[in-house]
């Protein structure tokens, strides 16, 4: 149950909002420390390539309001197939933020704030695989709904109980523990980490697998050499 507690902090919502400041998308996303620098990690199917006004949504405070953190831009990954002359777009994105921010996760009514916590940091190398031992989990905001002009209404879920299956590519498999209940329960989820019970970050959550209820998550381990040449290069 701690773990399962602790999964809510992992998820950092994203928002696109529109020329009102008003939510017209919903993504997630994570904060990971690498290399003494800080990154927010999410999927290009979710933050597409030329969207814009996507911001972090960094938690409530009561008389204020909802605080904002707008990334300049995000970055999107391609790969090249030795003997193929075309770039293929992989469904990843990030960006590099500054080493102090930070988000708080809350649950929220109209009563009142019940449960604020700091959402997670993953101090990682980048290595960690997904084994068939383990146990995953990943959490998201689901289902908004509009309520008045500027109040937006979401569930937050944790989804537990995944067994990793196999990698295709560039994706880890996992098998969900019930039959899929479809897309529209698992939207907004776009981009969250997928944790194992060791609080290991080894994927984010992409789109449902091709074989019955599955899900796909994009692999971090394999982009690892793409944030040393940053690291390096900056």
């Amino acid at each position: 149950m701690e773990w399962l507690k602790w999964m809510l902090v992992t998820s950092i919502p994203l928002r696109q909002l529109d020329e009102s400041d008003i939510p017209i998308g919903f993504a997630s996303a994570c904060l990971i420390d690498y290399r003494e620098r800080r990154f927010l990690l999410s999927v290009q199917h979710a933050v597409k390539m030329q969207s814009k006004n996507w911001t972090v949504d960094l938690g409530y405070t009561p008389g204020k309001g909802t605080a904002f953190y707008r990334p300049n831009s995000f970055n999107y990954v391609a790969e090249l197939t030795q003997g193929e002359s075309t770039m293929r777009e992989v469904d990843f994105c990030y960006t590099e933020v500054p080493v102090d921010l930070s988000a708080t996760y809350q649950h929220r009514t109209p009563r009142g704030i019940f449960d604020e916590r700091p959402c997670h940091i993953f101090q990682t190398d980048l290595t960690d695989l997904p084994v068939n031992s383990q146990i995953y989990a990943f959490s998201g905001e689901v289902k908004p709904e509009q309520h008045g002009p500027q109040a937006i209404a979401t569930e937050k879920n944790v989804y537990p109980g995944l067994r990793y299956l196999h990698t295709d590519g560039e994706f880890h498999i996992f098998q969900l523990p019930v039959e899929h209940p479809g897309h529209e329960y698992f939207k907004g989820c776009s981009g969250a980490p997928i944790v194992d019970m060791n609080k290991k970050l080894v994927a984010l959550v992409c789109s449902p697998g091709e074989s019955a209820n599955t899900i796909r998550g994009v692999s971090l381990a394999r982009y690892k050499l793409a944030f040393d040449f940053i690291c390096e290069m900056q």
